[in-house]
């Protein structure tokens, strides 16, 4: 019944296949969702944020948050791919 009750509200499952990837949960899609655990397989492994059942890639929902947060170290001197630095922003 919690569980949910948290989904109603918008939170994240505790977890969740690759297969039906929350279109709430970032990268909000189930393509997106494939091309960045192939790209992070092994950081999310590392985190405890992936795990395999049989055949099925599961993503760990509160390790994944963790991921991310701590990805947010990486936001500092990022480009966008459409800008170079000497380009100011808009």
């Amino acid at each position: 019944m919690t569980a949910t009750r948290n989904r109603a509200q918008g939170a994240a499952a505790p977890s969740w296949d690759l297969e039906h990837w929350p279109d709430h949960v970032y990268p909000h899609s189930r393509e997106r969702a494939l091309y960045l655990v192939r790209t992070y397989r092994d950081e999310l492994v590392s985190a405890g944020a992936l795990t395999r059942i049989g055949r099925e890639l599961v993503i760990i929902g509160d390790r994944y948050s963790v991921w991310l947060q701590k990805r947010s170290a990486k936001v500092k001197g990022f480009i966008p791919g459409s800008r170079t630095r000497e380009q100011p922003s808009t």
